[in-house]
């Protein structure tokens, strides 16, 4: 029987490794804390003849505990004439400056130095002793906390250049491996304490399950295999619509609402587009409902803000509205904030033409008093377009000019005194124009050209 067992899990673990397209020449760090799953991953591997190196991260937050796994971990690498690397972190003061819980700041810590091992030891993946036990209990908790398809397929067996050769065993078949074969492992009682919501449904929701279905793990699993491939179906319509109807990338999307609204999983194909941007399922209802609102909604994720206007949804990158006020010193002949901006004065020729570029301004420098002032607009702003011989308010000129919610938060404004002289990039103001009777010139270029203006 015990045989049965070893050359069961060894046998899974030999297809789970081509499937993963190891090759005996790669070098493995493998995240080894002593406990049995990254006790059996690490004897599986050495066994199968691949090069290792067992990195253990002590993180301090189980006392003397936390000191004896990691001379655990030596101990067993002597053994095996593996090479090891140890590292201890202050996880308490590291959640606390970074305002993560302890889980997550053990996460990130654990994952940067691995990868800073990689590149260290020209290692070519990271291998960890997740088993199919654990991917379980993670779509739980997806489910519990709210999810797109691919909360509901589990943990990946392979990200970039992390590896998990171990999601088909269940964490009963990983210990008796390792009692069959006479390792010894760590056991970290935290594991025990049902304060955390993975211990809750390890011990708690998925034992009441098992009651259920005794075949619980291997339903999963088929469903698991089913819904990766339903998401991958799924994926590449989210593409091609993607391809089809959003412009722009990066930090800043246009999607069409006329198009998002003509397929029939509007919803859903939103959720993935914008997902990416920290965007929540509800978020995603919330704007659906509102497209049929009057334009000028705003959404906002903790990283970035959709804006509805006439015929668009607008994604840019959060952040506070800069009410701050800038200024140009007479001696200034460029300037970086908050628009990079060339300035030159020089005498007026008889063959001047003034410029007709939308980037480039010309006044009649002897009506200019420095310093000049850039902000943003404010409520009653009003000024005198070029061409006409009444003011106007700036905020009717944006509407005149079918101007974006996002387009007007980003326009500047240029003021000699209380005057504004020119909305930058778009319209100056008649009476700061060049005439006949003007004898210098003040030439005023925008030279960034990746502003939003």
């Amino acid at each position: 029987m015990n045989n049965n067992i070893k050359e069961g899990l060894e046998k899974k673990f030999k297809r789970s490794i081509v499937d993963l397209n190891l090759k005996k020449s790669d070098t493995i760090i493998v995240a080894f804390s002593g406990g049995a799953d990254s006790t059996a991953l690490l004897h599986l591997l050495i066994k199968e003849g691949y090069k290792c190196i067992a990195a253990h991260c002590n993180f301090s937050l189980r006392g003397k505990s936390s000191d004896n796994d990691e001379l655990h971990v030596k101990e067993f690498c002597d053994k095996y004439k593996v090479k090891y690397i140890t590292t201890k972190f202050d996880t308490k003061e590291f959640a606390k400056k970074e305002k993560l819980s302890i889980e997550m700041a053990a996460r990130e810590l654990r994952y940067r130095w691995f990868n800073k091992l990689l590149k260290e030891n020209n290692a070519h993946y990271i291998a960890t002793g997740h088993h199919g036990d654990d991917s379980i209990e993670t779509i739980l908790i997806n489910l519990c906390r709210g999810t797109g398809i691919a909360g509901l397929t589990g943990i990946e067996k392979k990200q970039k250049n992390i590896i998990r050769p171990l999601l088909y065993a269940q964490s009963s078949e990983i210990v008796d491996y390792c009692k069959i074969n006479n390792l010894l492992w760590r056991n970290d009682h935290t594991n025990n304490e049902t304060e955390f919501v993975r211990n809750r449904i390890r011990h708690n929701i998925i034992p009441e399950l098992k009651k259920i279905n005794p075949s619980f793990f291997n339903t999963m699993q088929n469903s698991i295999s089913y819904l990766n491939q339903v998401k991958e179906i799924f994926y590449s319509e989210v593409e091609r619509v993607k391809n089809e109807i959003v412009a722009g990338a990066g930090d800043s999307l246009l999607i069409p609402i006329k198009l998002l609204c003509d397929h029939p999983q509007k919803e859903s194909i939103l959720f993935e587009i914008l997902k990416p941007y920290n965007f929540s399922g509800d978020k995603t209802k919330q704007i659906i409902k509102g497209l049929s609102g009057i334009p000028g909604r705003q959404y906002f994720s903790k990283s970035h803000r959709v804006v509805t206007d006439r015929y668009n949804l607008i994604l840019t990158p959060g952040g506070e509205k800069d009410d701050n006020s800038y200024f140009i010193e007479g001696k200034d002949s460029y300037i970086n904030t908050p628009v990079k901006l060339k300035l030159s004065c020089f005498k007026k020729e008889s063959s001047f033409i003034y410029s007709k570029e939308r980037l480039k301004a010309h006044f009649d420098s002897d009506l200019i008093s420095f310093p000049l002032t850039i902000r943003k607009v404010k409520n009653g702003d009003k000024f005198q377009p070029l061409g006409m011989n009444q003011f106007k308010k700036v905020s009717d000129f944006f509407i005149d000019n079918k101007f974006s919610l996002v387009k007007k938060e980003q326009t500047w404004l240029l003021l000699n005194g209380d005057d504004i002289i020119w909305i930058i990039g778009h319209r100056i103001d008649e009476r700061y124009k060049v005439k006949p009777s003007t004898k210098n010139i003040l030439e005023i270029s925008v030279i960034d050209t990746n502003a939003n203006i």
